[in-house]
């Protein structure tokens, strides 16, 4: 195996951008929302508005009343929730608009809008509840589009969605970047593995003092690694919670499946993360010896963590449960276990009790919940130290970076 490279300023520039791609997250998604609710800010229940322009056989009165409304919608710039009760909005020519969301599994044939007769104002009224988060798109005719009202977006691996923060929901402190605190820094390496034939990036977030510091550290292996850096905000997790004290130093090492980090077509995470024994035997045996060379790692299994989400979560439970000598700590966020007829959660039941400690968390909007409870209900009968969670979100990005500061507290939490 032919060692990795490690950006300098003199050599490497290409990489160097990328470390600054990944990273650039981490100060600009913070956005700055009315915090009022839509009652509120509007002056109206959506209901009465509704009888206000339904109640009046005027055309000309009933564009100014529609208009009124929607100027005061626009400048709120957020989705108009009342209680548990979310009305989404549009205004213009359409023979049909639709609202594919997490709520219905991103169907576009699914929730279609109302139109208010007289008026070019189409609208949807849909009961969630009252702790969740959700994203979703309209679909005017064939095409589809963010939401022209809400300004509330949320960024996944396919780019923005809209999102809607029902009156409960509480959004993660832990991921904002804060200026007045020291931040750790993130080495770029490009790795060559015999093994997998190809070479990856792997970004290893090293945190505040470890330059001047002499200490072994734990460490956490992240699946999906760069985009847990640029869209889950991962380093500004590490920082934030370092800083507080909640939890000792940690080295992250966040291994990315493309080998292009520009280019999503190269990702290998279906065929790597898949009950791969060769990508294990990768990180245990090429990248971990390597790491150990260059970083201060603590190598006990009780010090090193591996994580992941959706397949991610598969591949950071089977190389837990393969491998316990090696990871100790196993994070798994809404997690594949129906992958091959379940065959992660039939190894943990059909084995003996491993030195492991297991997080688990899903969402319950269309998410890995069936089978998150199947291996919960599994490390519950073998008596397994385990943390385990449900929330009211979906499959994303947002979902999973809201409990990252759990993860890393449960454990490494200072007591």
């Amino acid at each position: 195996m032919k060692k990795y490279k490690r950006t300098t300023l003199a050599a490497t520039f290409k990489y160097l951008s990328v470390a600054s791609m990944i990273t650039a997250a981490a100060s600009g998604r913070t956005q700055s929302l009315d915090q009022r609710s839509s009652t509120e800010a509007i002056g109206e229940r959506f209901q009465d508005f509704l009888v206000r322009v339904n109640g009046t056989a005027s055309a000309t009165t009933k564009k100014r009343i529609v208009q009124e409304y929607v100027s005061k919608v626009t400048t709120y710039g957020r989705a108009v929730v009342e209680d548990s009760v979310v009305y989404f909005l549009f205004q213009g020519k359409a023979k049909r608009v639709a609202v594919p969301s997490d709520l219905n599994g991103w169907d576009p044939a699914a929730d279609s809008m109302r139109k208010m007769p007289g008026t070019d104002l189409f609208y949807l009224a849909t009961t969630v509840d009252r702790d969740a988060r959700f994203e979703y798109k309209l679909v005017v005719d064939s095409t589809w589009i963010l939401d022209p009202f809400n300004k509330q977006q949320a960024f996944g691996g396919y780019g923005p969605n809209s999102e809607v923060w029902m009156p409960g929901y509480v959004p993660p402190k832990e991921i904002e970047f804060r200026k007045n605190i020291l931040h750790g820094s993130i080495d770029t390496l490009s790795v060559k593995s015999m093994l997998l034939g190809r070479t990856h990036f792997v970004f290893v977030y090293r945190p505040p003092g470890y330059e001047t510091s002499r200490q072994q550290l734990p460490s956490i292996y992240v699946t999906d690694g760069g985009e847990y850096l640029s869209l889950a905000l991962m380093n500004n997790v590490l920082d934030n919670l370092i800083a507080e004290k909640r939890i000792r130093p940690v080295i992250g090492i966040f291994v990315d499946p493309r080998t292009d980090i520009r280019d999503a077509q190269t990702s290998m995470r279906m065929h790597d993360y898949a009950l791969s024994d060769t990508f294990v035997n990768f990180l245990i045996t090429e990248l971990r010896p390597l790491l150990s060379k260059r970083y201060r790692l603590l190598e006990d299994a009780t010090n090193t963590a591996i994580m992941g989400a959706s397949l991610g979560g598969l591949i950071a439970t089977y190389a837990a449960a393969t491998r316990p000598d090696v990871f100790g700590l196993c994070a798994a966020q809404s997690p594949s276990y129906w992958w091959k007829d379940e065959a992660v959660i039939k190894l943990l039941a059909d084995s003996r009790k491993m030195p492991i400690k297991f997080y688990i968390d899903t969402g319950t909007i269309r998410d890995a919940q069936e089978h998150a409870r199947k291996m919960k209900k599994v490390l519950e009968e073998k008596g397994y130290d385990f943390s385990y969670g449900e929330y009211p979100e979906s499959h994303n990005w947002v979902n999973w970076r809201s409990r990252l500061g759990d993860i890393l507290v449960y454990f490494w939490g200072k007591k």
